[in-house]
């Protein structure tokens, strides 16, 4: 891994060997939420075998022992990370912007700034850090954007009914299109023709200044508004959100439900805990340990006993170590039959 970015020039043509370029956005005065994007890392570089840079958001909150698990990460599957410091990007939102909501920090904003803050890249994925991807994220990279600076799944924005005519109008009133909004938690930018058209940390935080009392989803709302008619919609499966879904060659956004404030067993918070063993913040911990995570977490909810807890903790765990004791189990068979093979033949 390395901190020196390697990017794809403006003239080049992507080719198969070019390296698929994700983004994520770590803003973590409390230390706690990189352990997330290192999951949603995890889940990329697990189902992943082309080459992977991911360029990690960040300011003076991201703390050294928690990038060095993300560097730790990557060289456990020969992936890159790239580090960029967005600070100086993010002193230009006012004080007044980042009391939108207290629903949301100024990371939710960090992914205005990607165009500008990573000058050579001409496309990127960016994944929310409450995301796990359960396929191969060639899959998305090689969705073509037909001309449009973006791509996203359209999100209904499903609200209580007594909310809902209030946020179609919002979205309205600030230049959107409920009819071809999209969810902005997994979005393929077209860097290139975003950056033709003017600089676009400029352009949202004008926007902000413009539209911040309207803005129910700050990031999401202004991408909608500032992209509109310019966007390409994908297949769902690209962002689903559906609970207790088969999320089996998927992507899927866990906003409804964070896998570390609750567990009830749900095929999502299985996953989330599995990359979690595999990635650098969960290689020490023991079953045990594990087991008291989800208990304090579940709380007291009568359906996860601490039973319950023990056979999916332990369900999780068998995960993980059954792939590599079945590996070695077809290593020492094969090496049998290979000297089997070699002494009749003698």
């Amino acid at each position: 891994t390395t901190n020196d970015q390697r990017p794809t020039t403006n003239d080049q043509r992507p080719t198969t060997n070019d390296p698929i370029h994700v983004a994520l956005a770590v803003y973590d005065p409390a230390g706690t939420y990189s352990q997330h994007a290192g999951v949603t890392i995890t889940s990329i570089f697990e189902n992943t075998k082309s080459k992977v840079i991911v360029h990690i958001l960040h300011d003076e909150t991201l703390t050294e022992d928690n990038r060095k698990k993300f560097m730790r990460t990557a060289e456990n599957y020969n992936q890159t990370i790239e580090f960029v410091d967005i600070s100086e990007y993010a002193s230009l939102i006012s004080d007044e912007l980042t009391k939108i909501s207290e629903k949301w920090t100024i990371g939710t904003l960090y992914r205005m700034f990607i165009a500008d803050a990573l000058p050579l890249i001409e496309k990127v994925i960016y994944i929310d850090c409450d995301v796990l991807v359960n396929l191969d994220i060639n899959e998305l990279w090689n969705i073509e954007l037909e001309g449009n600076s973006l791509a996203g799944v359209h999100d209904e924005v499903c609200y209580k009914k007594n909310t809902f005519s209030a946020r179609l109008l919002a979205i309205k009133l600030c230049g959107g299109n409920l009819k071809s909004y999209i969810n902005a938690g997994v979005t393929i930018m077209n860097l290139h023709k975003i950056r033709k058209a003017g600089s676009f940390c400029n352009k949202s935080i004008k926007w902000f200044s413009r539209y911040a009392y309207l803005l129910f989803f700050p990031d999401q709302d202004a991408l909608n508004a500032i992209f509109i008619n310019d966007i390409k919609f994908i297949d769902e499966r690209f962002n689903l959100d559906i609970l207790n879904r088969d999320i089996s060659n998927s992507i899927f956004h866990m906003w409804r439900s964070k896998p570390w404030k609750e567990f009830t067993n749900a095929p999502h918070q299985i996953l989330y805990w599995d990359m979690y063993l595999r990635s650098a913040w969960g290689e020490n911990i023991t079953p045990h340990e594990l087991i008291e995570k989800l208990s304090i977490i579940s709380g007291n909810m009568k359906h996860s006993s601490k039973q319950c807890l023990r056979r999916v903790a332990g369900a999780v765990w068998k995960r993980i170590t059954f792939r590599e004791q079945r590996k070695i189990i077809m290593l020492i068979l094969s090496d049998i039959i290979h000297r089997l093979k070699y002494k009749f033949s003698q």
